[in-house]
């Protein structure tokens, strides 16, 4: 009867929206897990850190929530008037409001309004993969049907005839030369794109890319880009270096190299320069003086495919998972890049 009781309050919890599970779940760490690595559910299904003071907005497949990243509590649940599902990239404007990029739309939400823009308002497409607010205050917006930039008229897009690797955009990233970066998730086609003054390069397996899906970008504190490439267990990381006006790969990583697994799903690094990088289904790999020591479920992560991951103010890391939040806690993460656990 009691397991009947907690199987019916589980089933209720999940209406909720936005948020699985029951609130605020601090889950108990399997019996072999590391010391300082904790759990939080919900949320649930997770691809989208945003980390605003000491409040993270979780984007995933249920919508968004936010998390004081102190209390470790889910404080809200985003209500964007409609159903706002697979949200995959949030960012934050110059004016305070929030962007989410769901598959139904692209999401304003500011002071606890939403206002939608689909297809009716100009955008090429409705399934909004990534959101992208530029240092000049430009509004982007990847599509399966181009990159939007919206203007005072409506919505400029680029597309693959514009120099784009192809229609389907899953990332975005500006770096701080100013150069755009677009990777697609369409192989055998596609790849990754970058305009700058110069113009436009293109990358594929033919150019240095381990594989043509690229799934996530991220520039490092020495001004090298990492992009994350793959699909199931095929692909890797690969490191870019800016030389002259143009980008070219320095660096490639993957299973031979110590990662978790071939896909590279979420990329982090440290000031220090310390890598971390995220698998579709093997955990997450720290780079330590020995190599990479890589972190699973056994070890206290809440699924082991990561997602994305953001450290807030205290210096925890924080990974968005397919199941909860996994933090890691600062001392704990300083130990395991320096070997010591």
């Amino acid at each position: 009867m009691r397991k009947a009781v907690v199987a019916l309050l589980v089933m209720l919890s999940c209406l909720v929206p936005g948020c699985s599970g029951p609130q605020d779940a601090v889950v108990p760490a399997p019996p072999q897990a590391i010391p300082g690595i904790g759990i939080l559910r919900p949320p649930g299904d997770v691809f989208a850190l945003l980390l605003d003071g000491d409040t993270l907005w979780c984007g995933g497949v249920d919508g968004v929530c936010a998390v004081d990243t102190q209390t470790r509590r889910v404080t809200m649940i985003v209500d964007a008037g409609r159903p706002m599902t697979y949200v995959r990239g949030i960012a934050r404007d110059g004016g305070g409001a929030l962007w989410f990029a769901s598959e139904r739309g692209l999401v304003r939400w500011k002071n606890g309004e939403a206002t939608w823009f689909t297809t009716k308002e100009g955008l090429p497409d409705n399934r909004v993969n990534c959101v992208l607010v530029t240092r000049e205050g430009d509004l982007w917006a990847g599509t399966w049907s181009g990159a939007a930039m919206r203007t005072a008229d409506g919505w400029t897009v680029l597309g693959k005839r514009d120099g784009l690797a192809d229609d389907m955009v899953r990332v975005m990233l500006e770096d701080k030369s100013g150069s755009l970066w677009f990777g697609s998730y369409v192989a055998p086609a596609g790849g990754l794109a970058i305009r700058n003054a110069s113009g436009w390069q293109t990358f594929s397996t033919a150019g240095g890319l381990p594989h043509n899906d690229v799934v996530t970008l991220l520039e490092a504190p020495d001004s090298t880009v990492w992009v994350g490439t793959g699909f199931l267990d095929d692909g890797g990381a690969v490191q870019f270096e800016r030389k002259g006006d143009s980008w070219q790969p320095r660096r490639t990583l993957g299973n031979a190299g110590g990662l978790a697994g071939g896909k590279a799903r979420s990329i982090y690094v440290a000031t220090d320069g310390t890598l971390i990088v995220g698998s579709e289904y093997q955990g997450v790999a720290v780079q330590t003086p020995q190599g990479f020591r890589v972190l699973t479920t056994m070890d206290g992560l809440s699924n082991d495919e990561v997602k994305s991951m953001v450290k807030d103010g205290a210096g925890n890391l924080w990974c968005a998972t397919r199941d909860g939040l996994t933090i890691i806690d600062r001392q704990t993460l300083l130990n395991i890049e320096g070997g010591t656990s």
